[in-house]
């Protein structure tokens, strides 16, 4: 009994403290879906400099995962010469969104907020035209040009946003209550900080499937049984950067080399991002 009512406290202060913060992200992201043309961003795939800009900006305001961004990945790919547009497309997308950022905002402030989406936009444009300048896309591959996109109304994104996010927030939800229930606070503490404990977080989080926004609760967690904050942005990033599904989609319109690639900078961006994380603010123990 003394477990479930931990466990009930949990759940409920979670979801108080974080479901406003979700209600308005997605009006907010409901609203930029119904109005913003997608052509657009398409028509500026042709420039090899300033495409991924584009499409890393694209990924940024789109309610994202690391599965549901596959079709919109692979549109991309279709209509882009070069490697580059798509890679930074696949790196934003699932761990920046307005939703994910308003989530991280409501759980751990303005800095980490801010870290996180100007971290993951510099190291996403980095690692795309490093990607684009060793892979070369063939040019016999065929492009697409049919642009039209049929637009959804406005009720149609908003209900696909509560229903399709919002259930896997609810699940993020139930796990970092258990967390919080089940994982004594003196585990956190003897890993917490030590160099060790990012790359345990990053190998463990990226198999273990968390979808976009689920991922902020459970990193709530974390830090409740004694991890450092850089501890918590390494599991957002592992967890939320790439899982199986995304993995074997991708060998559909990516050659095996890049999507090897695409594992081993996850690996090292989370385990890296968390790490200088908590050295900026003086908290990793030396």
């Amino acid at each position: 009994m003394v477990y479930l009512e931990v466990f009930v406290r949990s759940f409920y202060a979670y979801s108080v403290e974080i479901l406003p913060y979700f209600l308005i992200a997605v009006l907010i992201t409901s609203a930029v879906q119904t109005f913003i043309k997608p052509q657009w961003f398409m028509k500026a795939l042709k420039d090899p400099v300033k495409a991924p800009i584009y499409t890393s900006l694209l990924a940024g305001i789109l309610p994202l995962c690391s599965c549901s961004m596959l079709p919109v990945a692979n549109l991309i790919s279709g209509f882009s010469r070069s490697y580059a547009p798509v890679m930074s497309f696949l790196v934003v997308a699932p761990v920046i969104s307005p939703i994910t950022l308003l989530l991280t905002y409501g759980y751990f402030g303005m800095s980490l907020t801010l870290f996180r989406l100007f971290g993951t936009l510099f190291f996403a444009l980095l690692f795309a035209y490093i990607t684009g300048f060793i892979f070369k896309k063939p040019p016999s591959l065929p492009l697409m040009t049919d642009k039209s996109v049929k637009s959804a109304s406005f009720i149609y994104f908003l209900k696909d946003n509560l229903i399709g996010i919002g259930k896997y927030l609810m699940l993020g939800i139930f796990i970092a209550s258990l967390i919080k229930t089940l994982i004594p606070e003196d585990i956190g503490r003897t890993l917490s900080g030590t160099p060790f404990s990012y790359v345990l977080i990053a190998f463990i989080s990226i198999p273990i499937y968390v979808c976009s926004g689920e991922e902020v609760p459970i990193a709530k967690a974390l830090i409740q049984v004694g991890f450092t904050t850089g501890n918590a942005l390494t599991f957002m990033l592992g967890g939320t950067g790439t899982c199986m599904p995304t993995i074997l989609a991708s060998l559909k319109f990516l050659p095996k080399g890049l999507v090897l690639s695409y594992i081993a900078f996850w690996v090292l961006f989370s385990i890296l991002s968390g790490y200088i994380y908590d050295i900026l603010l003086w908290k990793i123990r030396l």
